[in-house]
């Protein structure tokens, strides 16, 4: 029995140290499966933490751009509502020109009219009064013979005068509309410098 028993013995060990080495080659792979999924899952958060941030200074920077284009276009609107103003104001300051002043003017502009024979001259409403049939007569010259028109234009300063159809428009509005489609850029320029 004692063979027996000594063959016994010698599975037993056979048998464990089967187990051990299996054991022991399953705790290596258990190991090594577990370190390679443990570095995957280091790699994927390292990815998952690098594209958050280029997502967070992605979005910082188009705040950041978005924020200084607002401002741009705040100041923009600033400048714009500025020039606005100093445009209206312009019509209102020649609105209110003293008689001697808008004659000044009107004598300026008849100086340079290109025009010959008789013409209408037509008031706007807030400068009735500044020229007068006198007045017109006196600045009328051998080519050119001015008529005041009796009906003014409502709620404007400055005057129409017209030839056969043809007006030539200095209502202050008009001129300064005109001037502001052509220099506003220029003026803009020297006050916001």
């Amino acid at each position: 029995m004692d063979a027996i028993e000594k063959i016994v013995e010698q599975i037993l060990e056979k048998g464990q140290t089967e187990v051990s080495e299996l054991k022991a080659t399953e705790m290596k792979r258990i190991d090594r499966e577990y370190q390679e999924q443990e570095e995957a899952l280091s790699l994927q958060e390292s990815k998952i933490i690098e594209k958050n941030e280029e997502q967070t200074k992605k979005a910082f920077k188009q705040k950041q751009n978005r924020q200084q284009l607002e401002i741009k276009q705040a100041t923009l609107n600033q400048k714009q509502g500025y020039l606005e103003q100093l445009f209206t104001e312009s019509v209102e300051r020649m609105n209110q020109w003293s008689e001697s002043e808008f004659q000044t003017f009107a004598e300026q502009i008849l100086a340079q009219m290109p025009i010959e024979g008789e013409c209408l001259v037509q008031l706007g409403a807030f400068s009735k009064g500044k020229l007068s049939d006198e007045w017109l007569l006196a600045h009328s010259t051998d080519q050119l013979t001015l008529r005041l028109e009796s009906e003014v234009i409502p709620a404007v300063g400055g005057f129409i005068i017209a030839k056969d159809g043809i007006e030539y428009n200095f209502l202050f509005a008009t001129l300064v509309q005109e001037i502001k489609k052509i220099d506003s850029f220029k003026i803009a320029e020297r006050l916001f410098q």
